[in-house]
């Protein structure tokens, strides 16, 4: 641990702080050669607007998608690696992101992240949706960190992952495309065609395939297929008239099979499941452990064997989406229109036991949904004497999801056709939810370099939610089954609950900027985020979710030195929120094997201080670097109490639960922090040779409240690259290392259903080391 802080000192020192900005926005196919002319101007639309990064009153971190793509990443949640107050935890089939300690880690369907992902200025909210894959396509990735509700769609409490994706050229064909082959029998694999149509339209066409093996040794006779994945995207960019423009994207995903899956961190003791053991003879006490320890699975931090056995681990995603952005620019105004549509169909089977027997083997989560979206927009063309930007917002998304748990529960064998449920057979939710906002941000030119920030938006959102449970061929209530000694199957089916929930609230923004000169701007904000309010389906119960809310505080300062050879962006913050949506374990669901839901947490607080810096020591020479303090606590809010936590430890709560008030958040580091460098150095007059490296480290958190057994230990990843390419990049061979050090990691720990003190990990694919070769060209 001192290491890494003397490490992280040392860097701050050298480089008063740490930045993440890699390159400027260009074109993937245009980008120049010469490094310094890339970075000497960083362009970003956090604003809904073209603008300099240091223009920009916002915290925020730029990665290219260039240098993603050169260190072996190949989705979207590998872009944490460049920045420091971004999170992303691999649960499997609920992936969510986290910004400066808050995420929204939820099973439920209907319940919004507090981190909103946007492609191309469209917010996509599916539910347990990683809208992009493959970084094929990305020109830019930017993390905005605090609240983005006001301008970016809706419930960005904690923050927006904005995604720019390569438009059409019309100045010249092009063609660019990337093979890369690793270890676990990795390929990924894209092209990228450009072709001018005319002298006002352009076409690009970006197709790709991924496959790999899951890092996760399965010993059981279950299987986890390869991940495969195919993508493909349209885009036509056509301008009529020299104040028209329109651009149509059309994209196509279909993902399939397993990365990575849990196994078991810690063996448990006595057994907790409530089905008296002599009614479950097939499944005698401590019958877990068991049946692991006979295939050989070793319980541990760095266990990666899983007996999974009765039933194959399914997930399966296919996706469609279309939009249409008009931009039409009449006298000093900018009018623009975004429509979108984004279709996503899943299916998904997890095996919950842990073990080789079918005693809880069957937990099928299916859905379709659909998402429809309009935005319109108008902005001033030329600064003057007050900027704006407003307009109004509609969406609409439907999602129908069915949900079926069963097993034998040790009651009668594999063989033997029927299965047994907590409830009645299949449950089914229905969730119709619409949104209608508007919106201003102003920006007052009060004297030269100074500005006053102002702005609202309004959100009204209506939520209507229909829970049913259906019988379900072959399957059986699990309660009724025992009580009637075999004699029914299921009971009185419950009857449809409806809920609907509607909502209004106000996001808001103020605050003062200052220019101290060209390079360098001071600024102070206020924000008020707003999360609507959402319906709680488990077990074929309703529960009424409120809205969150943060009042956030930001003084920040970007400041550039030695002719931009040096960059400095620092942030200091004050997160307060109110009713966070938080996932709680209700033990009295499933016939009181407990499932999980979301409530309302009274309050929890984040604070901390972000640092970055970007140096250009030399032509061909980057060296960024980054620092995030954050420290965080929960308000009252009573969650169950932990295994082996004591009266003396606060377990003395009816449930038994405690409170956690002035606990860490689950999954926040009090310290994060990363390193890159790049180095390009010509060797004759067609070649040049490159290396890359980048470090992240985050120390020590919770992956549930105060719970020990859910620490993950501070550790730190390193990816390099080195390779040779021709001086003009049309063509780049590199050799990249992921995970150097082969460190070991848990995406996620938490506890194990059917033994007391039993714990389960997520060992993601990132965890294990890949090696691999890729060839870039570009013509």
């Amino acid at each position: 641990m001192q290491v890494w802080k003397f490490m992280v000192g040392a860097s701050l020192l050298a480089m008063a702080g740490a930045a993440q900005a890699q390159t400027a926005p260009m074109g993937a196919d245009q980008q120049s050669a010469d490094p310094v002319t890339q970075i000497a101007e960083i362009v970003v639309t956090a604003q809904r607007r073209t603008e300099n990064l240091r223009d920009v009153p916002i915290a925020v971190t730029v990665v290219s998608g260039a240098a993603l793509r050169q260190s072996g990443a190949n989705q979207l949640s590998d872009i944490t690696q460049r920045a420091p107050s971004l999170n992303f935890t691999a649960t499997p089939g609920v992936p969510n992101f986290s910004i400066r300690g808050v995420g929204t880690n939820s099973f439920d369907y209907g319940i919004e992240s507090a981190v909103g992902v946007a492609i191309d200025d469209v917010n996509i909210t599916l539910p347990r949706y990683v809208p992009l894959n493959a970084l094929a396509d990305v020109d830019r990735a930017e993390v905005l960190r605090g609240p983005q509700g006001l301008l970016f769609g809706k419930n960005t409490t904690a923050g927006l992952i904005s995604i720019t994706t390569t438009k059409p050229q019309m100045d010249g064909a092009s063609a660019s495309g990337r093979v890369q082959v690793a270890s676990r029998d990795q390929v990924q694999s894209h092209v990228a065609l450009n072709a001018p149509l005319a002298t006002n339209a352009a076409l690009r066409v970006v197709a790709g395939y991924q496959s790999q093996d899951p890092s996760t040794k399965v010993v059981g006779p279950g299987r986890l297929d390869p991940v495969k994945r195919w993508f493909a995207t349209g885009k036509l960019l056509w301008e009529p008239t020299d104040v028209l423009s329109l651009y149509a994207i059309v994209d196509y995903q279909s993902n399939g099979g397993i990365e990575s899956y849990s196994t078991i961190r810690k063996f448990g003791g006595a057994d907790p499941t409530p089905i008296p053991a002599a009614l479950r003879p097939l499944a005698p006490l401590n019958f877990v452990q068991t049946q692991n320890a006979a295939l050989g699975v070793v319980a541990g931090p760095t266990n990666n064997s899983t007996a999974i056995g009765s039933q194959n681990v399914v997930r399966d995603e296919e996706s469609f989406g279309a939009q249409l952005t008009a931009s039409y620019e009449t006298g000093a105004v900018t009018l623009t229109s975004v429509s979108a549509y984004r279709k996503l169909d899943a299916k998904a089977n997890n095996d919950v036991d842990q073990t080789p027997v079918p005693f809880f083997d069957t937990n099928i989560a299916n859905s379709q949904s659909h998402q429809v979206s309009q935005e319109l927009r108008i902005a001033n063309r030329q600064p003057g004497r007050v900027d704006y930007t407003a307009g109004l917002y509609y969406f609409s998304q439907q999602i129908d999801a069915q949900i079926l748990q069963a097993g034998t529960f040790g009651v009668f064998p594999a063989s033997v056709a029927t299965r047994l449920s907590p409830t009645n057979g299949r449950s089914n939710f229905d969730y119709a939810t619409k949104s209608y906002a508007g919106f201003a941000q102003l920006t007052f030119n009060l004297a030269p370099g100074l500005k006053l920030l102002a702005g609202g938006r309004y959100t009204h959102d209506r939520i209507d939610s229909l829970t049913t449970v259906s019988v379900e061929p072959n399957v059986c209530n699990l309660v009724t089954f025992l009580l009637s000694g075999g004699a029914r199957c299921v009971g009185t089916l419950a009857a449809p609950i409806a809920a609907s929930r509607t909502k209004s609230g106000l996001s808001a923004r103020a605050g003062l900027e200052y220019a101290l000169n060209d390079h360098g701007n001071l600024y102070a904000t206020y924000t008020r985020g707003y999360k609507g309010p959402a319906v709680s389906s488990a077990a074929g119960v309703a529960f009424n979710v409120d809205p969150e809310t943060v009042d956030a505080y930001e003084l920040g300062a970007k400041l550039d030195f030695l002719d931009r050879r040096l960059s400095v962006n620092a942030a200091a913050f004050i997160n307060d929120f109110k009713d966070f949506q938080a996932q709680v374990y209700d033990p009295t669901l499933n016939g009181g094997l407990g499932a999980f839901r979301t409530g309302n947490a009274s309050t929890l607080k984040t604070r901390g201080v972000e640092v970055e810096a970007l140096a250009r020591p030399a032509p061909g020479a980057t060296l960024t670097a980054g620092v995030t303090y954050l420290d965080t606590k929960y308000g009252a809010y009573r969650v169950s109490c932990y295994f082996g936590q004591t009266a003396a430890q606060g377990c003395s709560l009816p449930g038994p639960s405690f409170d956690a008030a002035g606990s860490p958040l689950v999954g926040a580091s009090k310290w994060s922090a990363s390193l890159a460098a790049n180095l390009e150095r010509p060797v004759s007059n067609d070649l040049k040779v490159f290396l890359s490296a980048d470090w992240r480290y985050r120390s020590r958190f919770y992956y549930a409240i105060n719970d020990p057994n859910t620490v993950q230990p501070a550790y730190a990843l390193v990816n390099a690259t080195v390779g040779v390419a021709r001086r003009d990049d049309g063509a780049r061979l590199s050799l990249f290392a992921r995970n150097l050090f082969d460190k070991r990691y848990a995406a996620t720990i938490y506890p194990g259903n059917f033994s007391v003190g039993q714990y389960v990990q997520s060992l993601p694919d990132n965890a294990f080391r890949r090696v691999g070769i890729a060839l870039d060209w570009r013509f």
